[in-house]
Order: C-alpha cells, then structure tokens, then sequence
C-alpha cells in the first residue's frame, strides 16, 4: 500500500459513536486509506490516510462530531515511513544491539510517540501494538544501538508526558537471542509455541541422562 503524506488516528470511547464518526468523515473528505473497529475496553479506532487536506478535513470532522467520546487523537501531515508501516501490520526484526520497549495508555500517543522517535534517532521499530488484548493500552519496540535506543526513549517519553499518557519503558542492552527470536515471531502470549531454550537446565538434565520421572 501507498505512503500517503498524512495520517491521523480518533480514539473514541463509544462504538456508537466511533462507527457514526467514521461514517461523517469518509463523507465530508475524499481520504485515501481508512480503518476502523474496536479494540480493548470498547474503545473504538479510526485511522485514516491520504493528502494532507483530506485528512485534515475529515480529522476535524471526526473530532468535532464526536467529541463527547473523544479519549486521544493525533494528526501526522508528515508521517514517518516505518511508523506507518508498523500501523498496517508490518514488523522488523530484532537486528540492534539491543531493543527499546515504551507503553503508553493511549493508541494515538505512542504513534505520536514513536514518530517523534524515529524521526529524530537512529533506530527502526520492530513493532506498534495497539490496545487489542492490552488493556486498551498501546506500545512500541525499538531496536538499535543502545545509546540511540536512550535518544528514541527520552524523546518518546516527553512526547508523551504532554498529554499525560506515558505507562512505563525500558532499554535491553545485548537482548539474549532466544528472546528475540520470540519477539521476532510475536508478542502476543498465545502466539508463541513453547520450546527449551538451548543448554538450558532441563535439556542438561535430559542429555546427561539424569531425569527422575518422580521428581
């Protein structure tokens, strides 16, 4: 899919109201790309693409209409390519020396947030997961050098002190391979196929024969 020069993403707290709103927009603007549904804590999600007009209009449309349920909101003219690319599902791999995890309780800061981000340090996302089986809370996943992950983080943090929405964030120096090739597949719990980790205990204990089935 194309990168259109601008986004912007409503969160609302009504569904009624979300589906209304995206309806209003998609008629008053002729906007490019749009996506709509619920995630976590029946929050409802709008995000739309397009030329920087377009999206203006119909951001301003979907605020005004539904601004009694309005929980955070976000408008991008100049949105960065990795930004918008991990909005449409897309992920990296864990290719830094080490990752970066910043959680925020919004869907529109840590866009915001990542944004910032990316646009001013030396890193890639990994991944943005928004609100689905979180709470209604969001994240993101850096990965790079440690001191640009520290760069990514603290411009990321006072994006989102701003609108008072920052959870918490950490910086994994040296990320032991066995968990990023778990982060590499998914982050979702129930994605992820248990197996040993490689000269671990048990698979030591195994190979050398010494396992007591009553033990």
């Amino acid at each position: 899919m194309n990168v259109y020069p601008a986004i912007a993403l409503i969160e609302y707290s009504d569904i009624p109201t979300g589906i209304l709103c995206s309806d209003a927009m998609v008629k008053h603007s002729p906007i490019s790309m749009i996506k709509t549904g619920t995630v976590s804590q029946a929050k409802f999600l709008i995000l739309i693409g397009g030329s920087v007009a377009s999206v203006e209009e119909a951001y301003e449309e979907g605020i005004n209409r539904g601004k009694s349920f309005l929980l955070d909101s976000l408008f991008l003219p100049d949105v960065h390519r990795q930004v918008y690319d991990a909005l449409l599902g897309n992920r990296t791999g864990c290719i830094g020396d080490g990752i970066a995890v910043f959680e925020t309780k919004t869907v529109a800061t840590v866009i915001r947030s990542s944004d910032a981000a990316v646009k001013s340090a030396d890193v890639d996302i990994v991944e943005i997961r928004m609100a689905d089986s979180l709470g209604g809370r969001a994240f993101t996943i850096f990965t790079g050098k440690v001191g640009d992950l520290e760069s990514a983080i603290q411009i990321a943090q006072r994006s989102a002190e701003e609108f008072n929405a920052l959870c918490s964030c950490s910086i994994i120096p040296q990320l032991h391979p066995e968990i990023a090739k778990q982060i590499d597949v998914s982050t979702r719990f129930s994605k992820i196929e248990p197996y040993f980790i490689k000269d671990g205990e048990i698979d030591n204990v195994f190979r050398k024969g010494n396992w007591d089935s009553d033990t």
